[in-house]
């Protein structure tokens, strides 16, 4: 690979704009920190290859992943400048994507309920040509997980609608509401359907102290996340609450155009869950824009794998899917829902000998 050469060169201006919201953290500073008012991109040598990381939030699990696939970059390559930072929640991360201010991101899982989300949001911008990515590995797996209070008597997902239930849900808004609303629309019916015979939506975080105290109190009976397995909030529940199944193979095979596919929660992953559990899960992942270039994305795949312990070290849980089983069963999943690797992660794989 040659070096020394910005892949930005020649590029045109839009495309060079770096967007540094909330904390950024560069090889030169105490990680989380910057000069109120600096830009990832401010002052970069036109000759240095520069890449910019974005995450989540400070302290997160998705910005410590992103923090520490950015710092492999910076052990195998240190003569780029290497930028990881937070940009602190989803309207400064959309902002960012659609500015193009990130090379390498975890995207949102669901990327068709994403662009049908966020583009009736924008109807003044192609939301989806602005946002397109494409992956260059899996990061972490994340299931649907229907918490319902025991009174509730739901068993499995369908019985919502069957029973007409008049349930009170904890919710996200955005996807993973757009999400319920989908597996509500496959059993015949819709939110506001479900609304009129008299159930109730509250926008509150499932996977936060907030959401399992709404469940517990009684506020909710039933709360839609989606998540890691386990999820460290609720490990330590303790009152009655059961994870309701999505076991329908024809809502499986329904969601799978969304990106899910089968999975089953183990028992034992809480303390409410006394038999496997089965569901769906999407597969996170680490994205890079398009344009990006086929060596630099290699360089950053090779990186990863040649110091792969920082990254588990922050995200022990990725170690399932950076594997070449993990790989090649990923590569499938994004096949499976119109998503597509980036050329130079595939052949990053190749080389390895992981897919064909």
């Amino acid at each position: 690979m040659k070096r020394g050469r910005s892949w930005r060169d020649g590029c045109p201006v839009g495309l060079l704009r770096t967007v540094a919201l909330g904390c950024v953290m560069t090889v030169s500073l105490v990680p989380g920190c910057t000069p109120a008012g600096a830009s990832a991109s401010a002052g970069t040598d036109p000759g240095v290859t520069s890449l910019v990381f974005m995450g989540w939030a400070t302290g997160g699990s998705m910005q410590m992943r992103v923090d520490a696939t950015a710092e492999t970059v910076r052990l195998e390559h240190p003569e780029w400048r290497v930028t990881s930072f937070a940009p602190g929640g989803e309207a400064r991360m959309q902002e960012t994507r659609i500015q193009q201010g990130a090379d390498f991101y975890l995207a949102p899982v669901f990327r068709p309920l994403e662009i049908e989300v966020n583009a009736s949001l924008r109807p003044d911008l192609d939301y989806a040509a602005l946002t397109d990515y494409r992956i260059v590995m899996p990061s972490a797996y994340t299931y649907v997980q229907c918490l319902a209070r025991g009174g509730a008597g739901l068993g499995d997902i369908g019985d919502i609608v069957a029973r007409r239930y008049p349930f009170k849900m904890g919710s996200g808004v955005g996807m993973v509401r757009l999400l319920f609303d989908k597996i509500l629309r496959y059993y015949g019916s819709s939110i506001s359907d479900s609304e009129a015979w008299g159930a109730s939506y509250q926008n509150a975080v499932m996977t936060s102290a907030e959401g399992v105290e709404a469940l517990q109190s009684g506020r909710v009976d039933v709360g839609f996340t989606c998540a890691s397995v386990p999820h460290p909030v609720y490990v330590g529940v303790d009152f009655d609450v059961r994870l309701v199944e999505l076991a329908d193979p024809g809502l499986v095979a329904f969601l799978a155009k969304y990106g899910c596919a089968p999975g089953v929660i183990p028992a034992g992953s809480y303390p409410f869950v006394n038999t496997d559990v089965p569901t769906v899960y999407a597969q996170e992942s680490l994205v890079a824009r398009p344009d990006i270039p086929d060596e630099v994305v290699y360089e950053v795949c090779k990186s990863v794998f040649e110091h792969l312990d920082i990254v588990l070290a922050a995200h022990p849980a990725s170690g399932r899917q950076l594997t070449p089983e993990g790989i090649a069963a990923a590569i499938v999943l994004a096949e499976q829902s119109g998503l597509s690797y980036h050329a130079g992660a595939l052949r990053y794989y190749r080389e390895r000998g992981w897919v064909a």
